[in-house]
């Protein structure tokens, strides 16, 4: 078990300890389903009576000043006051109550071609098939039944989740004379730094002649499509149902909400944001959120509503 002074020390973003400082924490859980032993969080749109019932005694609540401020400080509850809540209660549950890590090693159902180098501390699960020339870095976690095709090289500390595809022929073709399609041979490969994670059931599609690039620490959800020669940049996150179209370029920190989907060769800048289910068809500039369909700047989507609620209403 750890204190709530471990935990206020070994985060700066916890300002003070209001209470207990030497009060155990065994169990991290929603402040619904906090008790004793518990470590929890609440923020400014908490109210205060759900800070005031008796369930909560002996519980350790990571909250802001605002939140404290809204009710009386209680001798049975120990308060974290942090400048992100949230983000100091994640801190605490990854150092201190997560699982751990997976073991190193092939597991004995996974195929693993001849010539793919495997650093010996990634874990490589059950039913995993990994191709020719590809290259998986150290303290990788590779669930089971992920699909990593030859020439995909992947680097330390990604996480990709069950189901994924990763380095698939992308969706390229061309008319021939006679109006058939003929296949672009996809000779790229597809390149995933540091410290990426990858959610289940997503494809990442290999490049055409040069190579799919997702930088560090970007984030794909579950059931995301990623087609060939897109580059996502540091620290972005695609979301669940996303497409994201070829020779797309995503910049840093940039935010794909769910089911978004990007037009081929229309970027999104950095620090931009594409809301929920827009249908981006021309690039979005650098800190410009869109929204819609077809995606426009979000002051100019608030305009469109406001002005068809007017209608609607007269």
């Amino acid at each position: 078990m750890v204190t709530c002074g471990d935990i206020a020390g070994s985060d700066a973003t916890i300002e003070r300890v209001v209470g207990d400082a030497a009060r155990t924490c065994h169990s991290v859980a929603p402040l619904n389903h906090a008790g004793p032993g518990t470590l929890t969080f609440a923020n400014s749109r908490t109210p205060a009576s759900a800070l005031n019932t008796a369930e909560l005694a002996g519980a350790t609540i990571v909250c802001a000043e605002a939140t404290l401020s809204s009710t009386q400080p209680r001798a049975d509850i120990t308060f974290l006051i942090s400048s992100n809540p949230r983000l100091s209660l994640m801190r605490a549950a990854a150092a201190y109550f997560s699982p751990p890590p997976l073991p190193p090693g092939v597991h004995p159902t996974a195929v693993v071609a001849a010539d793919a180098v495997i650093d010996p501390t990634a874990h490589i699960g059950p039913g995993v098939v990994i191709g020719s020339g590809a290259r998986i870095g150290a303290r990788c976690s590779i669930h089971a039944n992920v699909v990593v095709y030859e020439r995909v090289r992947i680097g330390e500390g990604v996480i990709i989740n069950a189901g994924t595809v990763v380095g698939a022929d992308g969706f390229g073709y061309e008319r021939n004379e006679r109006g058939e399609l003929e296949k672009f041979p996809h000779l790229g490969g597809v390149v995933i730094e540091d410290e990426v994670e990858i959610g289940s059931n997503t494809s990442i599609d290999r490049g055409t002649l040069g190579d799919t690039v997702l930088k560090r620490r970007c984030r794909i959800d579950n059931q995301v499509h990623i087609a060939h020669n897109v580059v996502v940049g540091e620290d972005a996150a695609v979301i669940a149902q996303s497409m994201v179209g070829g020779s797309v370029r995503i910049g840093d920190r940039a935010w794909l909400a769910p089911a978004a989907v990007i037009m081929n060769k229309a970027d999104v800048g950095t620090d931009a944001v594409v809301g929920l289910g827009a249908v981006v068809v021309k690039s979005v500039a650098d800190g410009q959120t869109v929204m819609g369909s077809p995606a426009v700047p979000d002051d100019e989507f608030r305009a469109l509503r406001r002005a068809l609620k007017g209608l609607i209403g007269g």
